[in-house]
């Protein structure tokens, strides 16, 4: 999955799948987010303006837990208090997005007109309509596209837009265009759900060397990315191997292959080495946030089509993003050619 707040402590930002709600709170005030934690009891008779932020910060910190159902009800006891509660109705919203209950979605951006600035409300109307109806996709990201470059809106405005519109870009196979959506920020600044994005285009338009250019040639201690940045990193470092491993066996016996031979080595395992390391962490802990962590892992980094399709299939048991089912359908695919080889 897919929707990371950089701000928010290590432990709270392992989801990355509810890919814009950090960005959406934004767009009307930052949420100081807890810690995920028990599910909190709230009187539905009584709280202040401090109980409802307090609230949407335990409903936000569900969330980013995978416990959609335990957020969804507190959402709803601060709706049924306010029903024209921006955020809590925008985090609803996402919430059915990520569970894959788009008319639900739909019907929560919905809720929006007449309560706030309609470039928010049609933004997410247009995302919702991205997913609803796939083959309408096309038009709906030329809507958006619109919608951003005529409607005034703040600067948490356009950075929730462009996410929008760099994921919309991606299912249309236009990963050059999701990249440029992000052109306008440095790329060790961008939140790691959009770099997680723009390293997956990098990887499709065979750039492992500038994935692996943003980062250390090994991880230092204590400056360890997101897992989910690790095992991309892993991906690309793979790749960039097998390019150099190919040049030199290519140019055998000559100075461009010796120098080759010499790239080649200069690739290390590194990001492989600590991938493999987590991963048999988060294995042996059966830690379901990181499902699709380890199913990536076993896609394109220590390939096992058998344990890629069996965490693909627990991630989007939870989370039905674009991203999970790109998973769970590279798996599949796997599967089905091993399983003919």
């Amino acid at each position: 999955m897919d929707a990371t707040n950089p701000q928010r402590a290590d432990g709270t930002r392992r989801s990355g799948a509810l890919r814009s709600l950090a960005l959406a709170m934004l767009v009307l005030g930052s949420l100081a987010t807890a810690a995920a934690s028990a599910a909190p009891t709230v009187s539905r008779d009584s709280f202040t303006t401090d109980g409802e932020a307090n609230l949407l910060a335990e409903a936000d910190a569900l969330q980013y837990g995978h416990r959609f159902a335990d957020a969804l009800e507190l959402l709803a006891i601060l709706l049924e208090r306010d029903p024209a509660h921006v955020q809590a109705r925008l985090m609803q919203a996402r919430i059915h997005l990520a569970q894959g209950s788009l008319m639900a979605a739909q019907q929560s951006c919905q809720e929006l007109l007449g309560q706030t600035d309609m470039t928010i409300t049609a933004t997410c109307l247009l995302e919702v309509a991205g997913r609803l109806k796939p083959e309408r996709l096309p038009d709906t990201y030329q809507q958006l596209q619109r919608l951003y470059l005529q409607q005034p809106a703040t600067v948490a405005v356009r950075h929730w837009q462009q996410q929008i519109l760099a994921e919309q870009a991606f299912e249309l196979g236009q990963y050059q265009a999701a990249i440029d959506w992000f052109g306008t920020r440095n790329f060790a600044a961008q939140p790691v759900v959009n770099q997680k994005l723009i390293i997956d285009a990098w990887l499709l338009l065979q750039e492992p060397r500038q994935v692996l250019s943003h980062y250390s040639a090994c991880p230092r201690v204590g400056q360890l990315p997101e897992d989910s940045v690790i095992v991309r990193l892993a991906h690309a470092e793979r790749l960039a191997a097998a390019e150099a491993a190919d040049v030199a066996d290519s140019a055998a016996g000559s100075a461009a292959g010796s120098a080759a031979a010499d790239q080649e080595q200069q690739v290390r395992r590194c990001w492989r080495q600590l991938a493999s390391e987590r991963m048999q962490v988060r294995i042996a802990r059966d830690d379901a946030l990181h499902t699709s962590d380890i199913a990536y892992y076993f896609l394109y980094v220590d390939v096992n089509a058998t344990q890629a399709l069996h965490y693909a299939e627990l991630n989007f048991a939870v989370a039905e993003e674009p991203a999970d089912q790109r998973l769970l359908d590279a798996a599949r695919t796997l599967t089905g050619t091993r399983a003919q080889n």
